[in-house]
């Protein structure tokens, strides 16, 4: 990525603020380099045990802060820091550091938030899917123009009316799959969802509709949709069971064979109900040889996630060590002992879950949304609409893969958009989209989305422009991981690799040696008045 972004905004961006930075103390000098008394508090401070009241505290200290960098500094002289694994290792740190500087933790947790809070209500509805045609394949995308997406539009509205007229949903779904092959529209029931379950669009609808209501078409990346919704219901949340299955003898049992199932599985029951340990029951006598070997215990789950009959029995137990008489599924007959009652699971144990699907999607936006508002506030940022209107009557007739496409908007020399008064210009965007990959199949849906990455990447890479001036801390987190690399591998080299009975006494000979090797310089005179330098 920062290939891409700095190829297309560092032709253009010019940092308008110059750092003055004001030249701080120097500590020490140590084989020719000056070491920042901030550095030196830094790495103090990290150690709690050094009371900055105490001298000889602090002299002590100073003496191991000396040597320290002694050893970095023989480190340096074997060049150690310019080995391609290492400048390779240090990259990778500072890419993974910077972005915990570019994160805007406040606004992901609003986003979170809204995606748990959604989570509370258990959905469950019927649609009618109308699919748009299958586009021209562009690097393996399947590129759909808005002109194709107008004959589904009008069947969605026309089933809309119909039912909107009195035909109920149900009939309606049904006339228009019955003996279609082409599946051109499909009728499905969806008993529950979840959040980051289905596409955004979908989502935002089927979460705020009341049930019995009909929506108007919704479009998402396969087709539009027409959808009834059945129930919202309070998502009791997880449960955690046991279980001890008594499983039928054949994939189709017979009367007398499943009655057989339920008697064996009557008789576990009365030994629970008379006092037998459950776990042990479980390991001896279930068939499901996953859960059987630790005591018939499943993992906690939720609405939708089991067999109804399974989940509806759980869901039914209330307290905490209560048994169900034998249930019945697919598979056999069950008795279950509630371990957990169901109970909503903390956010703070789901937020995470919920980051890592939001970041691995296009709902990843979301989650910078707060950044990139702020940051546009920042920048001075400034929109042409005009301009991205013509960008998307491009992409009206062209699909944004295209060679028209691109050779076309090559050609448009209009300002986009301006941060820090740099001017960004349409044939830059379109050399972006070029090289920059997306799920979305509708055109002007693979733009926006493009557009979006575009402001965000640019943001990004000028927030990583000035890093170093806004967050001090960045440069002296860097630098230690720095010093920290060649101190290991040196110590490997001079020390860890010997008997651990001769460590000690090469410790001592390499300091020695150190000390006579390289020059140091400490200032006194800050040193004595460190106290009005600690914060």
């Amino acid at each position: 990525m920062k290939k891409i972004v700095m190829l297309l905004v560092t032709v253009v961006f010019i940092s308008t603020i110059e750092a003055k930075e004001k030249k701080e103390p120097v500590i020490m000098t140590v084989a020719g380099k000056d070491i920042p008394l901030s550095e030196f508090i830094y790495i103090a401070k990290k150690d709690s045990s050094i009371d900055f009241n105490d001298k000889n505290a602090v002299n002590n200290f100073v003496e191991l802060f000396k040597d320290y960098k002694l050893k970095v500094a023989d480190a340096e002289s074997f060049n150690f820091h310019t080995h391609p694994k290492f400048l390779e290792d240090l990259e990778n740190y500072k890419r993974q550091l910077q972005e915990s500087y570019l994160e805007d933790k406040s606004g992901q947790d609003v986003a979170l938030r809204k995606i748990y809070d959604r989570s509370k209500i258990i959905p469950g509805f019927k649609h009618i899917l109308f699919r748009f045609p299958v586009g021209e394949i562009y690097s393996g995308v399947s590129g759909i123009l808005p002109k194709d997406t107008v004959a589904p539009y009008n069947s969605a509205m026309e089933a809309y009316n119909r039912i909107m007229s009195g035909e109920s949903f149900e009939s309606v779904g049904e006339s228009l799959t019955k003996d279609v092959e082409d599946r051109v529209v499909s009728y499905t029931t969806v008993q529950n969802v979840f959040p980051l379950e289905m596409t955004k669009t979908m989502e935002e609808k089927v979460f705020t509709m009341e049930p019995g209501e009909i929506s108007l078409p919704v479009r998402s990346p396969g087709g539009f949709h027409v959808i009834k919704l059945e129930k919202r219901i309070p998502n009791p949340g997880k449960v955690r069971v046991a279980h001890i299955l008594t499983m039928f003898p054949a994939n189709n049992p017979t009367e007398a064979e499943k009655a057989e199932t339920l008697r064996q599985s009557d008789s576990i029951y009365q030994r629970v109900m008379a006092g037998d340990d459950f776990a042990e029951l479980a390991k001896k006598y279930s068939k499901d040889s996953v859960s059987g070997i630790n005591g018939g215990v499943i993992p906690l789950f939720g609405i939708g996630q089991m067999i109804e009959s399974f989940e509806k029995a759980a869901f039914a137990l209330e307290k905490e060590g209560d048994i169900s008489k034998p249930i019945e599924t697919r598979y056999g007959y069950h008795v279950l002992k509630l371990l957990e009652p169901a109970h909503e699971i903390p956010y703070e144990e789901m937020a995470g879950r919920y980051y890592e699907s939001m970041r691995k999607s296009d709902r990843n936006f979301e989650l910078y949304h707060e950044f990139v508002e702020k940051m546009k506030v920042r920048h001075g940022y400034i929109f042409y609409p005009e301009a991205y209107d013509e960008l998307k009557r491009l992409a009206d007739e062209y699909f944004p893969l295209d060679t028209a496409f691109f050779n076309k908007g090559m050609e448009m020399e209009k300002t986009l958009i301006v941060f820090d008064s740099a001017s960004y210009k349409q044939n830059l965007f379109v050399n972006y989209v070029n090289r920059r990959p997306s799920t979305k199949t509708l055109s002007i849906d693979y733009m926006e989305e493009i557009f979006n990455l575009f402001i965000h990447d640019v943001l990004t890479e000028m927030e990583r422009e000035i890093l170093e001036r806004d967050f001090p801390e960045y440069n002296k987190q860097v630098k230690e991981y720095y010093d920290g690399f060649l101190l290991f591998e040196m110590s490997n080299r001079r020390i860890w690799r010997f008997p651990q009975e001769e460590q000690d006494k090469l410790e001592t000979e390499w300091v020695k040696e150190l000390n006579q090797k390289y020059p140091v310089v400490i200032n006194q005179k800050v040193l004595k008045n460190i106290k009005k330098y600690i914060n």
